[in-house]
């Protein structure tokens, strides 16, 4: 399968909600079966910080909600001392896999009829309240063909048009269709850059005449 890390930006080093661009997903399908296929089973994951000592609480709907897709692998995550692997929601709790959990290594053996997959399995049924699990997390999810991607942007789409502003994914066909979006949404049509360049430079102005009372860093 490809694999396609989501980033705030086509360089992956602006932070803000994710973007899975359309354009990446396809060019990484293409990349991986070196050009002859157009699409190809494709795991997307999506890291993000919602928080800084813990969650915030606004997210936390939203997490529940990914769950729901058919998509869904679950979350990496952890919680305070301890990875996990959370693989469902129940109510306000998350259930979790512990990933350092050792485990008998199975020996398949085609003759055999009777091979045991217990290891497979967890006998524990370990939980953890959503609101304690670490802001640092990395949402998982298998598309398994184009339609099934595009079933994915769907849903992501409409959780962005119900998250009230704490959005956790975006979607956008192209990184140039978004940027130009951006921008003819921005005063001045510049990103919105000039505003905060303007604010800089009062600050120097009056900086310069009461050199006492500020000291620009």
């Amino acid at each position: 399968m490809a694999i396609y890390v989501v980033s705030g930006d086509e360089d992956g080093e602006r932070g803000g909600a994710p973007v899975v661009c359309i354009e990446d997903a396809s060019k990484r399908c293409s990349d991986f079966s070196r050009g002859k296929l157009v699409w190809t089973p494709l795991l997307l994951l999506v890291p993000l910080v919602l928080g800084l000592d813990k969650i915030n609480p606004r997210y936390i709907p939203l997490l529940q909600s990914t769950f729901k897709f058919p998509q869904s692998l679950g979350i990496l995550g952890g919680k305070p001392g301890a990875s996990t692997y959370l693989i469902g929601v129940q109510g306000d709790k998350a259930l979790y896999l512990d990933p350092h959990e050792v485990q008998q290594v199975v020996n398949i053996n085609g003759e055999s009829q009777e091979t045991s997959t217990s290891s497979y399995h967890s006998n524990v049924i370990r939980h953890i309240p959503l609101d304690s699990i670490n802001p640092s997390l990395a949402i998982g999810s298998y598309c398994r063909d184009k339609d099934d991607f595009d079933d994915f942007c769907s849903r992501a789409s409409k959780l962005a048009e119900e998250s009230n502003g704490a959005l956790l994914i975006t979607v956008a066909q192209s990184w140039r269709f978004l940027l130009q979006t951006a921008s003819n949404n921005s005063p001045g049509g510049n990103l919105g850059f000039q505003d905060d360049d303007s604010v800089a430079m009062d600050v120097a102005n009056e900086a310069g005449n009461n050199e006492d009372d500020w000291q620009l860093l």
